[in-house]
C-alpha cells in the first residue's frame, strides 16, 4: 500500500508490478495532482535520465482512496499543480467542468472544500471513463496527454513542477489548434485566462531550442512527427500527427528568453 503523491504511487505501482511477476497493490493518494490524475488509470511510469516516464508498465491498483480532507495540509504550489490537470480534464472532455473552474477560480485558490471535491470527483470520472475505453493508450487515452508533450520538455529543461509545465504545454497545444484552424482564437484566450486566474504560468523564460531538443526524446515521437493532442473546442479534443517543425514557431512564442 502506497501512501503519498504521484511519485510515490508510480514507484510503488511499478515495483509491485515487477516483484515476483506482480503482486497486488493499492494507493492512498495524498496530493491534488495524484487524486485527480496520477493515482488513477494504471500507468506506472518512472523517469530516466531526466526524461518523463521512460520506464514503466500498465497495471491497475486494487484500490485508490482519495480523501479531500488530506488536501488541507498541502502547500499552495502543490495545489496549483493539481489544478493544472483539472483544467486539462475540462478542456479535453467536459466543458461544464471548465466553466465551473472559470467561475470558481478564486474559491479554488482559497482551497474551498466543495470546489476541491468537485475537482477530484469530476476528474476521476473523466479519466476513468477514457481509460476504460483504451487502457493501453492506443487511441482515445492519448487525449489525456493534452499539454504534456511540450510540457514534459519544459519540465525537463527548467526543472519546474509538473503542473506548472503542463500549464504552459496547454497554451502551446491551444495555439497550435488555432494555427490549424481547429480552435477559435476566443476559446484559446479563454484557456489562457483561466490558467492565469489560477496563478498558473502561460509562458516561460527558456530557450526554445532547449525545449525542442528535449521534446525530440518524447516517447510518443514517431520519426520526425509526434502524436499531438489538439482541440476543436473546449471539451472536444482530437489527436493529430504533426511534425517537430510545426512546433517550432509556437515554441518561440511561449519561450521567452531574455538573452
Amino acid at each position: 500500500m502506497a501512501i503519498g503523491g504521484g511519485i510515490v504511487c508510480d514507484i510503488s505501482g511499478f515495483a509491485a508490478s515487477c516483484f515476483m511477476r506482480g503482486i497486488d497493490f493499492g494507493f492512498i493518494s495524498t496530493t491534488l495532482l495524484s487524486q485527480v490524475d496520477a493515482s488513477v488509470g494504471g500507468k506506472n511510469g518512472i523517469n530516466f535520465k531526466g526524461y518523463k516516464n521512460m520506464i514503466g508498465n500498465f497495471n491497475l491498483p486494487q484500490f485508490v482512496i482519495c480523501d479531500p480532507e488530506m488536501l488541507k495540509s498541502l502547500k499552495k504550489e502543490d495545489l496549483l499543480c493539481g489544478m493544472g490537470e483539472v483544467v486539462k480534464h475540462g478542456i479535453i472532455a467536459d466543458k461544464s467542468l471548465f466553466e465551473f473552474i472559470e467561475k470558481n477560480a478564486a474559491l479554488a485558490l482559497q482551497s474551498d472544500p466543495k470546489v476541491l471535491e468537485r475537482f477530484v470527483y469530476d476528474s476521476v470520472v473523466i479519466k476513468s471513463g477514457i481509460v476504460n475505453k483504451d487502457a493501453r493508450e492506443k487511441g482515445e487515452r492519448r487525449k489525456l496527454n493534452f499539454g504534456h508533450t511540450f510540457g514534459h520538455a519544459i519540465e525537463k529543461v527548467k526543472q519546474i513542477p509538473h503542473g506548472m509545465a503542463i500549464s504552459i504545454g496547454m497554451v502551446v497545444a491551444a495555439e497550435l489548434s488555432v494555427s490549424r484552424n481547429l480552435l477559435s482564437r476566443a476559446e484559446a484566450d479563454r484557456i489562457k485566462n483561466v490558467l492565469k486566474s489560477l496563478q498558473l504560468p502561460t509562458q516561460i523564460d527558456i530557450k526554445a531550442e532547449e525545449a525542442l531538443n528535449a521534446l525530440k526524446r518524447d516517447k510518443k515521437r514517431d520519426g520526425d512527427s509526434i502524436h499531438f493532442v489538439l482541440l476543436k473546442s473546449i471539451g472536444e479534443a482530437v489527436i493529430e500527427e504533426i511534425t517537430i517543425k510545426e512546433l517550432e514557431k509556437i515554441a518561440y512564442e511561449v519561450c521567452v528568453y531574455p538573452g
